[in-house]
C-alpha cells in the first residue's frame, strides 16, 4: 500500500493488483481511504458483506462498464482491453457484464514518486489493433487531492467508451439517512431505475439530494439534465459532524448518476472517451474534504 501525507489529508491507495485484482476497476490509483485531519474518514467498501459486490472500495474509477472496447467484434475465447486493468477474455457469446469475473492478463504499471503525489504509468499491450497508454497521476495539496488522467492511443484502432469514477462515500462511516445533503450546481432530476422503487428513499429540493430514512437495498438514478458544461461539481455534506467531500470534474460529463445503499453514497460523473490514432486525451478532477 502507498501512503501520501500532508499536515491535513492522509491517503491510502493500493498497490496495482495487491489488494483488488478483479476485472472491472481500474488497478492504478485505487484509493481506499482518505482521512482529514487524523481522524476524519471518507471512504467505505462497496459491501459490507465479504464476497458481495465487484471489490470496489473508496475512491475508484472504471472504463467501459457499458461500452467495453473491442468486446461486440470479438469471438468467445478472444481477448478484449479493459483500460486500466489488462486484456480480458472473452468466455462465451453472452454480452458483456461488467459485474462479472473475466480472466485478465494484466497491464504492467510502473509507479514513480513525485513530489505530493504518484504518478502510475500503464504500459501498452496490443490487442487486436488496439494499443493505448495510461498516465494517471494523483497528488494532494492541504485538504485537496487531485487526479488527472492522460490516455493516449498508439494503436490502429480508434476508442470509443466511458470513464467515470464510483465514489464510494461514507463520512465517518455514518450511515445513510436524513443527515446527510447531496448538493449540485443544478437542480437534479432524476430517471428512475427499472425498478422505481430505487429512488423510494431520495427527496429533492432545489439544488439538494437528501434520505427520507436509511436505504434497505440500492438506491439509484440517472440525472435527466444537467450542466453540460467544462465543470461540474458535487458536495455531499454529513451535517451532525460539520464534515463534506466534494468532487470537481473537469470535463464535459457525458452523464451524471447516483448509486448507494445504507453505509454509502456515490455520485458518479461520467466522460466520454473518443482517442483516435495518434492523438491523446486529458482530464482532471479535484477532491475537496472539508
Amino acid at each position: 500500500m502507498f501512503k501520501l501525507e500532508n499536515n491535513r489529508l492522509q491517503v491510502e491507495i493500493d498497490e496495482p493488483g495487491e489488494l483488488y485484482h478483479g476485472s472491472r476497476f481500474d488497478w492504478t490509483g485505487f484509493i481506499t481511504q482518505v482521512t482529514l485531519d487524523g481522524q476524519h474518514t471518507y471512504c467505505v467498501p462497496e459491501s459490507l458483506v465479504p464476497g458481495q459486490g465487484s471489490g470496489g472500495c473508496g475512491i475508484c474509477n472504471e472504463f467501459g462498464i457499458a461500452e467495453p472496447v473491442g468486446y461486440e467484434d470479438l469471438a468467445p475465447g478472444g481477448y478484449f482491453p479493459k483500460i486500466g486493468v489488462g486484456l480480458l477474455k472473452r468466455p462465451d457469446q453472452k454480452p458483456y457484464d461488467f459485474f462479472r469475473p473475466y480472466e485478465i492478463i494484466p497491464f504492467p504499471v510502473t509507479v514513480l514518486k513525485i513530489p505530493n503525489g504518484l504518478k502510475f504509468l500503464v504500459e501498452p499491450l496490443e490487442c487486436n489493433g488496439y494499443l493505448f497508454e495510461l498516465e494517471k497521476t494523483i497528488s494532494i495539496k492541504e485538504n485537496k487531492l487531485q487526479i488527472d488522467y492522460i490516455l493516449s492511443n498508439r494503436g490502429a484502432q480508434a476508442i470509443r467508451t466511458t470513464e467515470y469514477c464510483h465514489n464510494f462515500i461514507g463520512i465517518n462511516r455514518q450511515s445513510v439517512g436524513a443527515d446527510y445533503k447531496l448538493e449540485f450546481l443544478y437542480s437534479p432530476q432524476l430517471v428512475p431505475a427499472d425498478d422505481p422503487e430505487t429512488q423510494e428513499p431520495l427527496l429533492i429540493n432545489g439544488r439538494e439530494i437528501s434520505w427520507k430514512f436509511k436505504p434497505e437495498t440500492d438506491f439509484y438514478g440517472s440525472m435527466q439534465d444537467f450542466f453540460r458544461e467544462q465543470h461540474h461539481k458535487w458536495t455531499l455534506r454529513h451535517q451532525p459532524t460539520k464534515k463534506a467531500v466534494s468532487e470537481e470534474s473537469f470535463f464535459t460529463p457525458q452523464r451524471v448518476a447516483l448509486w448507494g445503499q445504507g453505509h454509502v453514497i456515490s455520485p458518479e460523473v461520467f466522460i466520454a472517451i473518443k482517442v483516435n490514432p495518434g492523438e491523446r486525451q486529458q482530464w482532471s478532477r479535484n477532491y475537496t474534504f472539508s
